[in-house]
């Protein structure tokens, strides 16, 4: 019953849990959470800040 509220975010570029998740917008325009180990790939990605 509440566990949409205790769902961890998963990484948009590798799709796992995401730790300490930086929010960033996709192509599509639609925010997207992305770990700190993909960070780099999806800066060069060209996925626009939060």
């Amino acid at each position: 019953m509440l566990g949409w509220l205790f769902r961890s975010a998963k990484c948009h570029i590798c799709g796992q849990k995401a730790v300490e998740p930086r929010n960033y917008f996709s192509n599509d325009g639609k925010p997207v959470k992305v770990c700190f180990k993909c960070v780099d790939y999806a800066e060069r990605r060209a996925l626009r800040k939060r």
